[in-house]
């Protein structure tokens, strides 16, 4: 069957990867049906996808936790691609407003695959730079990772450590879904994507500054007169939102199962300053001017991609 043929459910597409992803499917010819959380959401994902109205269709999941959430979404589909995640606003839980909306809003999606979309030969799930990294041994220069390295953070630990909660529903979660795929043993294979810190621009359409993913956002406060010096590294390693887009639709479309960390390589936000003050832009004056050099002398771990 040819793209021009298959239909494809995308969730998350209003975000700030989703848009490009769902862009990068359209490109290439399949028909897209959108998930999103409401019908204004929907309206605003086919107002900025105008261009291939003819290809996409809409469905409205409220709750991507919710049991069976998602049972008419995949009906009829050919391929799922998952980027949705539930949302945090604040918790006084751990488990209950962090680890298990994250694991069940992944779970429940592969149940209703399973249960309803018989057809689907192949999933594609958007997990986290937080899935691999080790994020209690620091920046450990010289160290390479890989997808096949799992962060070390476990339920019990996260419950007991809530700063750390995010972190480790991105990991959870996707184990959660290699999980499922051991024990049930369902129609379709199984990938995932592991981006480092996502960059670059936000499709047209969707740029408003709110829908900046987290990494991006991290660029704008650079550039947006705030900081006069430029603040640490934390994670040092990098892709480009477009590729990652392009990973999405490349996992869907290749055989063979399995985890694909994406890098394109590692960075400092003091050269991030550096490049925007020399970028002509005009942005001297709204760019840190200190601790760029000590910034850019700095050593860390790097990511082995080359399985992607």
């Amino acid at each position: 069957m040819g793209s021009a043929q298959r239909l494809i459910l995308i969730t998350g597409g209003s975000g700030y990867i989703g848009a490009h992803t769902v862009d990068s499917f359209l490109r290439h010819g399949y028909r897209v049906r959108l998930a999103g959380r409401s019908e204004s959401s929907c309206q605003q994902m086919l107002a900025t996808h105008s261009e291939h109205r003819k290809l996409i269709d809409t469905t409205v999941v409220p709750d991507i936790t919710a049991l069976g959430a998602f049972d008419s979404a995949v009906q009829g589909v050919d391929g799922v691609v998952h980027l949705a995640s539930p949302f945090f606003h604040g918790f006084k839980d751990v488990e209950k407003d962090i680890l298990l909306p994250a694991i069940n809003g992944t779970t429940e999606i592969l149940e209703s695959i399973k249960k309803h979309a018989p057809q689907v030969r192949r999933t594609v799930i958007t997990s986290s730079i937080a899935a691999i990294l080790d994020l209690s041994k620091g920046i450990r220069p010289g160290h390479i990772y890989n997808e096949s390295q799992w962060n070390p953070i476990t339920h019990e630990s996260a419950i007991q450590n809530p700063a750390v909660a995010y972190a480790a529903s991105k990991k959870l979660a996707e184990e959660a879904a290699w999980n499922f795929i051991e024990t049930e043993k369902p129609n379709f294979s199984l990938a995932t994507l592991q981006p480092m810190m996502v960059y670059g621009p936000p499709f047209p359409g969707s740029t408003s500054i709110s829908n900046l993913g987290t990494s991006a956002n991290d660029i704008y406060v650079l550039m947006n007169g705030s900081l006069t010096q430029a603040p640490t590294t934390r994670l040092p390693v990098y892709v480009d939102v477009r590729d990652v887009a392009e990973a999405h639709r490349l996992a869907y479309e290749t055989e063979g199962a399995g985890r694909f960390a994406l890098c394109a390589g590692n960075f400092t936000k003091g050269q991030v300053c550096r490049l925007l003050r020399e970028s002509g832009l005009g942005l001297e004056n709204r760019v840190p001017s200190e601790g760029l050099d000590a910034e850019n002398d700095l050593q860390s771990y790097s990511v082995d991609s080359s399985k992607a």
